[in-house]
């Protein structure tokens, strides 16, 4: 009576697989093995706009702000964080994401 279910995202979070893997790192020696938008015959047809996307708007960000934190007050401190996830199988989404940042120049 238990539901199971089987993660590809889990792979990503392989700590055999991928240094520190539950931190967000853009410069990983091996970031092409991660395996989000699938492989081979199944690979995303999307992937390639999907990544161009989250560069683009990850730059437009950074380009407008600078010493941005993770909010302690909603979050916790680094060394204990605790976040909020949308109750789905499919997507692993928080609800949630505080941030406080001083406005670049």
């Amino acid at each position: 009576g238990t539901v199971v279910m089987l993660s590809l995202a889990g792979a990503n979070r392989d700590p055999r697989k991928f240094e520190n893997p539950n931190e967000f790192r853009l410069d990983r020696k091996n970031l092409h093995d991660h395996v989000a938008f699938g492989r081979g015959l199944h690979t995303c047809a999307g992937a390639p706009l999907a990544r161009i996307e989250g560069r683009v708007t990850l730059n437009r960000l950074l380009d407008r702000m600078q010493d941005f934190n993770i909010n302690e007050v909603t979050h916790g401190p680094a060394d204990n964080r605790s976040y909020e996830y949308e109750p789905s199988f499919l997507l692993r989404g928080l609800t949630e994401l505080n941030i406080e940042f001083t406005p670049a120049p």
